[in-house]
């Protein structure tokens, strides 16, 4: 084997070798902060589960509720999934005062964690990792992976150049590098303080899951509180699903909205157990209303599925909710082509909620098709999102979308500023043409 075919087979390998697993586009940044949206008690409020430095440690939690905020109690547990144990902490929202409430935690080991919520009489169980910095160890793994392409790279060179000596040293020590390199990288998971991947996760993938969606009690009456359900198992083995992830910051995303699109919510289902979502609402008007449910399974892309119910009341009734012409460019809109859409959100910068500064919901009037487009100045997916407190985005949002098929679409544009979450309502006439 020549010096030039044995040096491009050790550079394919360190390649390979120094290439990390891609990053996750939805979910939290492995070591880095969970983020999570949580509807509970009639209010909305974002959790944030601080990374951990060490283990034993402290472990922050940040609740962030949204305007509106009422005076209630708020008991926080962290639990292990793979050791007995828990700490509990409480404290008091302030009545319509929008902030950080900090609480501090503990946790003695790594892996999978639980954070259960109690408040105004209602439960939920949220799953997050602990996961420490790096250890040494991982350190001294990459510092040998570049060495030994740095060498490559350098034997490569001085071959080409004709350096047959100097191309076999630089050869042999990127090999020596690399045997140090697998060594230490079979050897640190079993190091103190080392955490191993989880059993079934891998890039497999899951199959879809099977959902029934349902209230309680099944037909509810206009202005009162009852229980949406949501309950979803594995299509293939029919067990409740117990792998979901965060998904833009939440376990799932439900959008309710009533057949005529006068009516609309967007909230974050607790969690009751596995495969088991439950929300609290009500709504103003009787008539028919459209579930849908956005989520994801871990090791697997996101899933969207629906169902309906009816609501009780006298009818009919014509709603005053008022809608505007969605502005879009060009203002004629045609399916199957692209449109930019720009908000003015008026004074003042906007804070991210759900991880970005903008969402853009789209249904179309038969209650089939939901579609949903983030704001494009704060896409950037290599950049952790700034906490909801923090005002990071210019107010004139700016949003793409593609309308499938012609026909008239309901469109809801939310943001938050000053921890207040304002839904915008339009309407969107859609031509038949060809992209």
């Amino acid at each position: 084997m020549s010096i030039r075919v044995l040096v491009t087979l050790l550079m394919a390998v360190a390649a390979v070798a120094v290439g990390g697993a891609p990053a996750a586009a939805h979910g939290p940044v492995p070591g880095g902060d969970t983020v999570l949206a949580q509807t509970i008690a009639g209010m909305e409020v974002t959790l944030a589960v601080r990374r951990v430095g060490e283990v034993p440690g402290p472990l922050r939690v940040d609740l962030i509720p949204h305007t509106p905020v009422r005076a209630l109690p708020i008991e926080v547990t962290v639990r292990s999934g793979t050791s007995a144990g828990a700490t509990a902490g409480s404290f008091l929202f302030e009545r319509d005062v929008a902030r950080t409430y900090p609480l501090m935690l503990a946790v003695r080991d790594q892996g999978p964690h639980w954070l259960e919520l109690r408040a105004g009489g209602e439960f939920s169980q949220l799953p997050f990792r602990v996961q420490v910095p790096r250890a040494p160890s991982d350190l001294w793994v990459s510092g040998a992976f570049g060495a030994a392409a740095l060498l490559l790279f350098g034997a490569f060179g001085v071959a080409a150049a004709g350096s047959r000596a100097i191309a076999v040293v630089l050869g042999g020590g990127a090999g020596v590098a690399l045997v140090v390199a697998g060594t230490l990288a079979m050897v640190s998971p079993a190091l103190p303080g080392a955490e191993t991947v989880p059993a079934g996760t891998g890039p497999a993938g899951r199959p879809y899951a099977q959902a029934w969606i349902y209230s309680m009690p099944a037909r509810p009456a206009a202005g009162k509180d009852f229980t949406l359900r949501i309950v979803l198992v594995d299509g293939s083995t029919g067990r409740p699903l117990d792998d979901l992830v965060p998904h833009h910051q939440a376990l799932a995303h439900v959008v309710v909205t009533s057949a005529d699109g006068a009516i609309f919510r967007h909230v974050h289902p607790r969690r009751m157990a596995p495969g088991k979502l439950e929300v609290r609402l009500a709504t103003p008007e009787p008539g028919p209303y459209v579930v849908n449910v956005e989520f994801e399974r871990d090791s697997a892309g996101s899933q969207l599925v629906s169902g309906r119910f009816e609501v009780a009341g006298p009818g009919p009734v014509t709603s005053s909710v008022g809608r505007v012409v969605l502005p879009t460019t060009p203002r004629e809109v045609f399916a199957t082509r692209p449109v930019s859409i720009r908000i003015d959100s008026g004074p003042g910068r906007v804070q991210p909620w759900l991880g970005m500064a903008g969402h853009l919901i789209v249904r179309d009037s038969r209650g089939g098709f939901l579609g949903h487009a983030h704001e494009l100045g704060s896409m950037d997916t290599d950049v952790a999102p700034p906490d909801d407190t923090v005002p990071a985005y210019d107010p004139t949002l700016r949003f793409a979308f593609t309308f499938p098929e012609p026909g008239r679409y309901f469109v809801w544009v939310q943001y938050a500023r000053e921890l207040r979450i304002t839904t915008l309502p339009h309407v969107v006439d859609v031509r038949a043409g060809t992209a």
